[in-house]
């Protein structure tokens, strides 16, 4: 055992490298041609080949002595670049801290944005030693060499979570699973999490999903595309024996500023956004890039050395110092401070600067150096697996909190959940990407690379693909409402004390439950002009005729009453425009955030130009109560106001009563029951509430019945009694989920239970709906 944790490496690298590592081909390390390379060129003691005597190694190149330092005998000669193995043990920390955070602290550890350094140094050493020596840049093949190394093993690690999703987790993550997949991997994994971050009708956008970790990829795959262009810009001053490092630093200065900057003010401003956006991340490539041009430099001046060239470096004990310091720094990030929701932002820097500390003190000459303690057995293994490793924590992770029902493992089940994951991460290693790195027939010919990139993507589209094509084959379009026989309420809104043959809809038709339209706004019913976030819809093509319209306007809240509407619509013949507008009420001569600003009047401009015959709007608003019998419901400041404005305009209206609203997923919470084998009755106890602590007692909006032209004119429809009968909000009525998420109604509830009352509300207020 001591002699596997002390003793010597092998003087070339350990056999299996990472992701940061790249391939260890013999000709590839030779070459030094791998972007992930640690030879020694990278830390400045390598000079080209034109310069080197023959049999001269370049480390024995007046580059490593310091100005001033004592003459000492050269050293040996070496016929092949060395492995920095303290850097290769610097990958095992991130990847460890990466791993022990999410697993038991749920914290951000800094560890991902020091992979982000370490590729951005490994890369950039990589195309000025091309340049350096006068051959070609090479971008194509070093696009195919990367991303036939990567690919591989990600695509059988996201097939892995695709089967493991179908067996472990619940059906309503598998739309999301599905699409993760495929943005994971064409690398645009966090683009996806940005738009979801901001899409409105995305369930649990925020929620870890368990390839939610292939955003850094992402913006590291994306970053390897674009950063060797970079070197393109200085090939002509390289052709003409110039220097290519001062343009490098400037240019990357100005790169980095920027998107320092443009971090610093997302991240304070949207930072769910900031953290996935690769823009905001690339300052980080670039204090790597400069750090490896600038390496040659401090390496010189500091009489850096390399174990392999038999002599001690100058500084030792200093050296030895920042190695640690640079660890310790590295560790304190996410433990001493809370960085959560600092990242990526300005606080990035103190991971960066510690690793940075760690690659300029390099070899230390002391035994209690850094160095020493990176260098050994232990550290190496991690390494080796790390880009392994990375990929199946988290989905292991995120697989076993969702079976356990625990939001953050415990120490045993955490080690357990550790293990499996470095077993797997072998297993991978072993057998998919080691042969394929040291695959030679794979690097012999472009064609052959790139047909492992596509077969990679490929796997993973039709996987993915044919899973959601096979769970919808048998699926209908968006449903409508029929127009005849009106569903009876009397069983659909029972909470069963046995689980029903099929609870609908099922977790992957969730996206299909919001109600959208199946016509675009056209022909008499468009608007003079759009308005932002406002997805103008309507029920009947725009060359139908029809003898009046309804229009539904508010909040997604009164959208979600549109299906009640269709058969009332159908049997006098009516028009559905939907000019909702998400999270924006219609209220007016009340002062709007900017985002809902100028919507009241957008509302009002429509219904003078058209003149519809009905407008349904909410005119309450729910809170989460406090869950002792009080609710939160009251009638918005404004709702008055505008439903006197539409009064005045001889438009009959339509006011709902607002539904429930919760402080958690109710579908999930019901799914969660359901799939360990309970009934509806054991999801209400478990996710149910009292309507008292959700509704108030009577309607907050009754005085809207005194408005002028209120008695012919206004409708109050209150639903409480079909989505809470019996005093009770239950997830689960019938045979039907009533909530897709936290707040809105599926549209499966709403036609098999709110069509009656709604129609028997309107017939009997409005029997003739013609003004």
């Amino acid at each position: 055992m001591a002699a596997w944790t002390a003793g010597p490496l092998p003087s070339t690298a350990s056999s299996l490298d990472d992701w940061l590592q790249g391939p260890r081909e013999a000709h590839a390390e030779r070459e030094a041609e791998d972007a992930w390379s640690t030879a020694d060129s990278v830390s400045g003691t390598w000079r080209p080949v034109r310069d080197a005597g023959p049999g001269t190694s370049a480390a024995a190149g007046s580059e490593s002595a310091a100005p001033g330092a004592p003459e000492s005998a050269p050293a040996p000669p070496r016929t092949r670049p060395v492995f920095r193995h303290e850097l290769h043990g610097l990958r095992a920390v991130a990847l460890g801290l990466v791993a022990i955070y999410h697993i038991w602290l749920g914290r951000v550890s800094g560890g991902v944005d020091v992979f982000l350094f370490l590729s951005a140094f490994f890369l950039t050493g990589t195309f000025v030693r091309r340049l350096d020596s006068g051959r070609p840049l090479g971008v194509p093949r070093y696009w195919l060499h990367t991303f036939k190394r990567l690919m591989p093993p990600a695509a059988v690690t996201i097939l892995l979570t695709l089967a493991g999703s179908a067996a472990f987790l619940p059906s309503s993550l598998w739309p999301t699973v599905m699409q993760e997949a495929v943005a994971s991997a064409a690398y645009v994994q966090n683009a996806l999490l940005v738009f979801l971050q901001v899409d409105y009708h995305a369930r649990d956008a925020g929620g870890a999903s368990p390839l939610q970790h292939f955003w850094s990829l992402s913006v590291q795959g994306q970053a390897f595309v674009v950063w060797p262009l970079l070197f393109l810009l200085v090939v002509r001053r390289a052709r003409r024996g110039r220097s290519v490092r001062r343009p490098l630093i400037a240019l990357l200065l100005v790169i980095g500023a920027a998107s320092l900057t443009w971090s610093i003010i997302t991240t304070q401003t949207h930072q769910q956004v900031a953290y996935f956006d690769t823009a905001a991340r690339l300052w980080e490539f670039a204090a790597g890039s400069l750090l490896a041009l600038a390496l040659p430099t401090i390496d010189r001046l500091t009489g850096a050395r390399r174990p392999e060239e038999g002599q001690a470096p100058r500084l030792r004990t200093g050296r030895a110092l920042l190695g640690w310091a640079g660890i310790a720094a590295l560790l304190a990030c996410g433990i001493v401070l809370d960085v959560s929701t600092m990242f990526p932002g300005w606080i990035a820097i103190v991971p960066l600067a510690a690793a940075g500390a760690v690659v300029v003190a390099g070899h230390s000459g002391r035994r209690w150096g850094v160095d020493a303690l990176l260098s050994t057995r232990p550290a190496a293994f991690v390494g080796d697996i790390s880009y392994a490793l990375y990929l199946v924590h988290w989905p292991v992770l995120v697989m076993w909190l969702h079976r356990s029902g625990q939001q953050r493992a415990g120490l045993l089940d955490g080690l357990a959940v550790l293990a499996g994951s470095v077993l797997l991460a072998w297993l991978i290693t072993r057998a998919v990407d080691a042969p394929v790195r040291r695959s030679v027939w794979l690097e012999a010919r472009p064609r052959r690379a790139l047909t492992a990139v596509a077969a990679s993507f490929a796997l993973v589209a039709v996987a993915a693909g044919g899973w959601w094509i096979g769970l919808n084959r048998a699926e209908p379009s968006t449903p409508v409402a029929a127009a005849q026989d009106l569903p009876s309420t009397e069983a659909a809104t029972e909470v069963a004390t046995e689980a029903p043959p099929e609870i609908l809809p099922h977790g992957w038709q969730l996206g299909a439950q919001w109600p959208d339209l199946p016509e675009r706004c056209g022909g008499p019913w468009a608007p003079a002009e759009d308005f932002h976030n406002v997805n103008c819809q309507q029920l009947l093509p725009a060359d139908a005729s029809a003898d009046g319209t309804i229009v539904v306007v508010g909040s997604s809240h009164a959208r979600q009453f549109i299906p009640a509407l269709i058969p009332y619509a159908t049997e006098h013949d009516l028009q559905i425009v939907n000019l909702s507008m998400d999270a924006c009420g219609f209220t007016t001569e009340v002062e709007h955030s900017p985002y809902c600003q100028g919507y009241d009047q957008y509302v009002l401009d429509y219904v003078e130009a058209h003149s519809p015959e009905l407008v349904l709007t909410t005119v309450t608003r729910t809170g989460l109560g406090d869950g002792g019998g009080e609710s939160d419901e009251r009638m918005p400041e404004g709702t008055a106001p505008a439903v006197r404005a539409l009064l005045e305009r001889e438009v009959r209206v339509i006011g709902v009563r607002d539904t429930p609203r919760w402080e958690q997923d109710q579908f999930a919470c019901a799914e969660a029951v359901i799939e360990e084998g309970g009934a509806p009755s054991d999801a209400d106890a478990a996710c149910g509430a009292d309507a008292a602590d959700k509704l108030a007692p009577t309607n907050p909006a009754a005085a809207l019945a005194e408005l002028p032209g209120a008695e012919d004119r206004l409708a109050l429809v209150d639903l409480g009694a079909s989505i809470c009968p019996q005093g009770r909000c239950s997830p689960i009525l019938g045979e039907s989920y009533v909530y897709m998420d936290d707040d809105h109604l599926t549209r499966t509830f709403v036609e098999s239970v709110l069509v009656t009352p709604v129609t028997e509300q309107l017939t009997e207020s409005f029997p003739a709906p013609a003004a």
